[in-house]
């Protein structure tokens, strides 16, 4: 693969210099609001600064154990940026946590409003990530939207020489037979990756899910497919123009962990998970105290898990062009 002198950089410091990616994601809204408010009995809307409070904690304790990590701007940034190590690569978020649903229940992905790749790189961004809704029998005119928001914000991370860090999921729709959905799943999210394939996108890094349900894996209590049958799935991820890394999705520690193991059989570069680190030991929030040591021991048990496969992948070092116009030799 052949990149620029700034994303080649960019590629180092988010990983470890050998296109090896353990990151850390705490970019998420509505799974952290709704935690917090549960937990001190408040609406999931007046909770900001709890939750910013959260993401701090979180940088804190765990942002050592990763190469990279990837926070929002609003609830994030503030918090996390006085403690995370020099070392570690920045990534920020693009996509509002809030879509547009249209007739039928489809999913028109947005922007965070006042946010834009330009600020984001002025505030010091190695990479930008945007997560997109997809579902390949969504009506053209959505279809169309989600594809125009990819490739705009591809050529404005190419512009800005920064990485673009692209996430896609399908999704249920409201009153969708939760077993045909999860049936169809694995082929969906083929068909999906498949769909932003085109290097016209301008993706530097996919950020995927395993290609199916958790709940239908046999080594996982279920009976439609194996581990093993996943990793062969993923191999079609690694047809892809760009590296890709394994999101959590929702698995736990343990599932996570397997996950990955055939992903990076299948040619995963890495992974960039929150949840399956860091969902189990907030149980102790809000004791603050007690969720700082649950993180350490806990979290980080899980990340060191997780780097330990991560270092069996073998290294890549990307294809500079150093042609530099105007420059006498």
């Amino acid at each position: 693969m052949k990149t620029t002198p700034a994303k080649a950089r960019a590629y180092s410091r988010i990983g470890d210099g050998a296109m090896r990616f353990g990151a850390l994601a705490i970019d998420q809204r509505p799974p952290l609001m709704n935690l917090v408010a549960q937990a001190l009995g408040k609406d999931p809307e007046g909770v900001a600064a709890e939750v910013a409070e959260l993401k701090g904690l979180l940088a804190d304790t765990l942002a050592r154990s990763a190469t990279g990590i990837l926070i929002d701007p609003y609830y994030a940034f503030p918090a996390a940026m006085p403690l995370l190590p020099r070392e570690t690569g920045l990534m920020l978020t693009l996509e509002h946590h809030r879509f547009e649903t249209v007739e039928g229940g489809w999913r028109k992905s947005q922007l965070i409003p006042g946010w834009s790749v330009e600020r984001a790189v002025q505030i010091g961004a190695d990479g930008l990530k945007l997560l997109a809704w997809h579902r390949p029998d969504a009506p053209a005119e959505v279809v169309q939207h989600q594809l125009e928001l990819v490739r705009k914000v591809g050529e404005e991370c190419q512009k800005a020489d920064r990485l673009f860090i692209f996430e896609v999921l399908p999704y249920p729709l409201p009153g969708e037979d939760e077993a045909a959905y999860k049936a169809k799943l694995r082929e969906m999210s083929l068909e999906i990756a498949a769909a932003f394939a085109d290097p016209g996108f301008h993706i530097d890094l996919y950020k995927l899910a395993i290609p199916g349900a958790a709940s239908l894996v046999r080594e996982w209590g279920g009976s439609a497919y194996s581990l093993d049958d996943l990793e062969a799935d993923m191999r079609e991820y690694s047809k892809l123009p760009a590296p890709w890394l394994l999101l959590s999705g929702g698995l736990n520690t343990d599932q996570f962990v397997d996950a990955f193991d055939c992903a990076a059989g299948a040619g995963a570069r890495g992974y960039l998970a929150g949840r399956a680190i860091w969902q189990h030991p907030l149980r102790k929030y809000p004791d603050l105290a007690a969720t700082r040591a649950a993180l350490l021991e806990e979290g980080r048990e899980a990340l060191d898990r997780l780097n330990d496969i991560l270092l069996n992948i073998p290294p890549m070092y990307p294809q500079v062009d150093w042609v530099l116009e105007g420059v006498a030799g």
